[in-house]
Order: structure tokens, then C-alpha cells, then sequence
């Protein structure tokens, strides 16, 4: 009782502190019911805060639901578009969203209101990101970057949603990351790429990492 006390007092203090716990308390009630079900009144509440706080930072809920969008909008796309082997790139992306199921759920409700299927910004980054790859010397000819980029995005992210339920703690999650990483891998391998121009991820399919 005395740390949340403490806490709040602190959140007082530190408007930007205040602003983020607003915004992670609307995450986790977005994530848990949508964005309609949402209220600024049960916001202020989950954060420690009291409502005319909330409403200080945030006038409306659609303003709330939108910051919070954005907010995930831009670490959805830099985890997207970061500079690293694919090999790497998977596992991030995979253990994140095992991580942070919240996020899963706020990109499954963002992709289902969105009238073409897909969250805006950050989807084009990515269906962009694909439509450079796919045109690579290393790759298949005949790829559909839309398509692939459903495949790439859908899976994970109704896997790491069910794998919340069928693992029993966090070693059992990171066996089930490992396995799931494996097999897009393996699939990305030897349908998309070019696996003799891929030397590096064939090796580590080869060593049997993940197979368990």
C-alpha cells in the first residue's frame, strides 16, 4: 500500500511519468477490450491517477486511443525496419510479442477496424520493407509482399497469444519461441529466399537449434 501511495505521489510530481502510466493502463484496457470499451474514468483509476488528471493530459478517449496507437505505431515500426540479420530480426519479433501479449492484441484490434485490413503507417513500412527484399538477387522470383507480409504478421501474432496458454512458465515460452522461430525460419528458407545465398541461416537450421 505505502509503494502505491508512494508511487502516486511521484506520478504527481512528474508529469510525464503521469502521462505514461495513463498510457500504459490504456494499453493494457485496450488490449483487453478494444478501444470502445474503453473509458477515461477506468484509465484514471488503473493508473493511480484521479480522473481530472487524466483528463489533462488526454480531453477525449478517442485522443487517449490514438496516442496510444501512435505510441505503438512507432515501436511496432522501428522493430520492423532495425538493421539486423533476418535470423535475429525473427527471434526479436517473436519473443516481443510472447512478451508484451498486450501489443498482439492491440495489433489484432488495429488490423480488424482498419477498412483495408492493416494498421496504416506501420504496415506500409513493412509491406514496404518486403516489397525491397522481395525484388533482391537472393530471393524467389513470383513473391506477393502483401501476402507475405499477412503470412509474417498474422501467424505470430495469434501464436503468441495461444502460446500464453499452453506454456507453464517463462523456460517453457522461450522452448516454444525457439520452436516457432525455427519453422518461419525454415519456411522463409526454402520458399522466399534462396537458401545457397543464405549460408549462415541454413548452418543454423542445420545445427538444430530450436528442434525440441
Amino acid at each position: 500500500m505505502a509503494d502505491q501511495i508512494s508511487a502516486a505521489v511521484r506520478r504527481r510530481r512528474d508529469p510525464a511519468s503521469t502521462r505514461e502510466a495513463i498510457l500504459a493502463a490504456a494499453r493494457a484496457l485496450m488490449a483487453e477490450r478494444g478501444p470502445e470499451a474503453m473509458t477515461i474514468s477506468e484509465v484514471a483509476h488503473r493508473a493511480g491517477v484521479n480522473r481530472g488528471t487524466a483528463y489533462q493530459h488526454f480531453r477525449t478517449r478517442d485522443e487517449l486511443a490514438a496516442a496510444v496507437m501512435h505510441g505503438f505505431g512507432q515501436r511496432l515500426t522501428a522493430m520492423l525496419t532495425e538493421q539486423s540479420p533476418v535470423g535475429e530480426r525473427i527471434d526479436r519479433f517473436l519473443a516481443f510479442f510472447v512478451e508484451h501479449p498486450e501489443f498482439a492484441r492491440l495489433w489484432i484490434y488495429d488490423m480488424l477496424a482498419s477498412p483495408d485490413g492493416a494498421p496504416s503507417d506501420s504496415w506500409r513500412v513493412f509491406v514496404t520493407t518486403l516489397e525491397g527484399f522481395a525484388q533482391a538477387s537472393d530471393t524467389q522470383p513470383g513473391i506477393d509482399p502483401e501476402m507475405l507480409a499477412r503470412i509474417l504478421v498474422g501467424a505470430p501474432l495469434f501464436w503468441s497469444l495461444w502460446v500464453q496458454k499452453s506454456t507453464v512458465d517463462d523456460d517453457d515460452r522461450r522452448r516454444a519461441v525457439a520452436r516457432f522461430a525455427r519453422e518461419i525460419k525454415r519456411l522463409l528458407l526454402f520458399g522466399v529466399m534462396k537458401p545457397e545465398q543464405w549460408t549462415s541461416m541454413v548452418s543454423e537450421l542445420d545445427g538444430g537449434e530450436g528442434a525440441q
